[in-house]
């Protein structure tokens, strides 16, 4: 089990993911996902980077691992689910992993920058 100090800094590593892909993580995209318009992925790509309704339903423990966002039928892409479902044209899933160094094996230690890589993967809800 992890101290709270701990999961603090894999608060803090996951979100320098989420912010800057490819720099501070390794960032993998669907096929899915990277057929959308590039508008699309522009927008859904700037609103994970910035990402921040966390809650207990999406971050039980506190680790800002995993998000979604959605595109409405109006082509707006917002972070907040809307109320009624039919008015969501697709969701987009993000998902932050940790690996070993060499990505053979999981991490035993996420909070430890050294033992550890992050890898982000982004994904249509339909392709989980």
């Amino acid at each position: 089990m992890q101290t709270p100090d701990q999961t603090e800094t894999i608060r803090r590593l996951n979100d320098a993911a989420r912010a800057m892909p490819g720099v501070t993580c390794l960032a993998s995209a669907t096929l899915g996902f990277q057929a959308l318009p590039a508008d699309d992925r522009s927008a859904a790509l700037a609103l994970i980077a910035g990402f921040s309704k966390f809650d207990d339903n999406n971050d039980p423990y506190g680790e800002h691992d995993f998000g979604a966002i959605f595109r409405l039928g109006s082509g707006v892409w917002t972070q907040d689910r809307p109320e009624a479902d039919e008015a969501i044209a697709m969701t987009v899933f993000w998902k932050i992993d940790y690996y070993e160094p060499n990505l053979a094996f999981g991490s035993d230690a996420p909070w430890d920058e050294q033992r550890t890589k992050r890898v982000l993967t982004i994904m249509l809800s339909n392709e989980y």
